[in-house]
């Protein structure tokens, strides 16, 4: 299948599913919730936990990934409902190394966020907040042979580019997923989306 025929089933897909892509001028907040498949024994405790634990890894998903390591893969392909109204896609973290990995996380939030490529350089086009109580901080794992799946938002605007994603592992390792093709708007390389904490148990200024 060429470029242009997945690019116009991925448009069909979203007529047909009465979606658009979300065309905003600011960064967006991170999305990427994942739950554990062992507790953190070091963490302080308190912090939100997602139910989106890591499932089994199928002989399909396994299809996915070409390394035997931890992988971030990007299924343009995919599409679905990322939240009402808004098309979304398919993002998955592989693990077909013979160890678990533990991630950083805060309020079982990842450090994965979306880069683009302009003028030359990858820029950021999502961030991740930053809470202000240690217990929100805390790790995820995730065992051999297990998988998380994420829905990503699809993306438009004036700027035509290729995107990748970023996740922060360690001081010694970044990694970074397929790239893809896409579009954006200017204001998303600076401007912050913001947000405005609801109370005491909403630790988050940004």
């Amino acid at each position: 299948m060429n470029k242009l025929t997945v690019i116009l089933a991925i448009l069909i897909s979203q007529l047909s599913l009465g979606q658009n892509c979300l065309d905003v001028k600011f960064k967006l907040r991170g999305y990427f919730y994942a739950g554990t498949s062992q507790a953190d024994p070091t963490a302080l405790g308190g912090f939100y936990e997602d139910n989106n634990t890591p499932k089994k890894l199928t002989p399909e998903i396994s299809e996915y990934s070409k390394s035997n390591a931890l992988e971030i893969v990007v299924k343009t392909d995919l599409t679905t409902e990322f939240e009402k109204g808004i098309s979304g896609f398919k993002v998955f973290i592989i693990n077909k190394s013979d160890s678990m990995k533990e991630l950083p996380a805060q309020d079982s939030r990842l450090y994965l966020k979306r880069q683009a490529f302009f003028n030359n350089q990858w820029r950021d086009v999502e961030y991740l907040p930053s809470s202000w109580c240690g217990n929100s901080y805390h790790k995820v794992f995730i065992e051999p042979n297990e998988y998380w799946e994420f829905s990503a938002p699809c993306l438009k605007g004036k700027i035509a580019t290729k995107f990748r994603f970023e996740l922060f592992v360690n001081d010694t390792l970044t990694l970074y997923s397929n790239e893809f093709e896409g579009s954006f708007n200017a204001g998303q390389l600076k401007k912050e989306q913001g947000h405005k904490p609801v109370g005491i148990m909403d630790p988050y200024n940004n």
